[in-house]
């Protein structure tokens, strides 16, 4: 008989005040380390000591973030050690130990300060390299903790950007489906389906929701289905379509007008939609939960620039999307 053998986390836990009970939660799950050594950002810990001294930490390694030149120095650190990794703090951080982990072949926990975008549990790190992003294939995390205490105390521009990068599956999920249909590209139905039923939950919510827990942890359940859904295809296919290519575009050949990654994809993911698929359904969900204001106040491309990016957009990688129809 033949199946799919694929790797998830050994613990998953959201809830409140979960920064504090890290050892607690990693004997739950029967996992046993001589030592964790815990990678963040020094302001982050100073705010959140309190917590994270509860857990016996062999080593603190304090990073800026999101930059792949912090890699060699981070590796030197951990290489040699048999140790636990445990990350904890935004995007930067998790992408940037996502990639040290990897090279140095250790287990690490993710524990996101928000949710602003799918590196809580996916199998790509974006990191910065001279200025310019570029994405690096990693191993998935053991373990995924959330703490909605501080989830909630996070800015809500990076929350927003969250739900924007995960209801870009709706998109996605289209251009997949695209490929299937007119180059006869493989679809994985059961990573297709997690796509597309990762996003839909947070169709319901309006702007008033946003701190609340039935919210949070629908993001949060979200983003982690999103992952699976990446593991379970071994690609980005059902996460990442035309919407992430324009953005991956303004990142590498626009980087002084680029802004946070999720609300640069939702931008993109409303003007497709509108534009080219003659759908409003996304536009409306954007206005309702308060995406609109931030696209006006962080987006540095007006609308009548986005046809202008899709030839940059196409360089960036081969997939096959919408804008192979143009």
């Amino acid at each position: 008989m033949y199946y799919n053998l694929i790797k998830t986390p050994v613990v998953i836990k959201t809830g409140n005040d979960t920064l504090g009970k890290i050892d607690a939660l990693l004997r739950e799950a029967h996992l046993i380390f001589p030592k964790k050594i815990l990678i963040t950002q020094r302001n982050l810990y100073d705010i959140y000591k309190a917590q994270l001294t509860v857990t016996a930490f062999y080593k603190v390694i304090f990073v800026i973030g999101g930059v792949i030149e912090e890699a060699p120095e981070i590796i030197s650190q951990i290489k040699d050690e048999d140790a636990l990794i445990i990350a904890f703090g935004g995007g930067s951080v998790l992408d940037i130990v996502k990639y040290c982990a990897t090279h140095s072949d250790k287990p690490y926990i993710t524990i996101p300060s928000t949710l602003s975008n799918d590196a809580i549990y996916s199998c790509v790190a974006r990191l910065s390299s001279n200025g310019k992003k570029i994405s690096y294939g990693v191993q998935a995390p053991i373990g995924i903790i959330v703490d909605l205490e501080i989830i909630r105390k996070s800015p809500k521009v990076l929350i927003l950007a969250g739900v924007a990068d995960l209801v870009s599956n709706l998109s996605a999920i289209q251009d997949w489906l695209l490929a299937h249909q007119n180059v006869g590209e493989s679809l994985n139905e059961l990573a297709f389906m997690l796509a597309k039923e990762a996003a839909i939950p947070l169709l319901r919510y309006q702007k008033e929701d946003i701190y609340e827990n039935c919210f949070l942890l629908d993001l949060t359940n979200g983003l982690i289905t999103s992952g699976l859904s990446m593991i379970i295809s071994g690609n980005t296919r059902g996460t990442s379509g035309a919407e992430h290519l324009i953005s991956h575009a303004i990142d590498e050949y626009f980087p002084e007008r680029s802004t946070i990654h999720g609300l640069q994809v939702g931008w993109a993911h409303m003007i497709i939609d509108e534009r080219y698929r003659n759908q409003t359904e996304i536009s409306h969900f954007f206005k309702k939960v308060g995406l609109l204001d931030e696209f006006s106040q962080n987006i540095k491309f007006s609308e009548d620039e986005f046809d202008l990016l899709i030839p940059y957009a196409c360089k960036i990688r081969n997939r096959y999307t919408l804008f192979n129809t143009l």
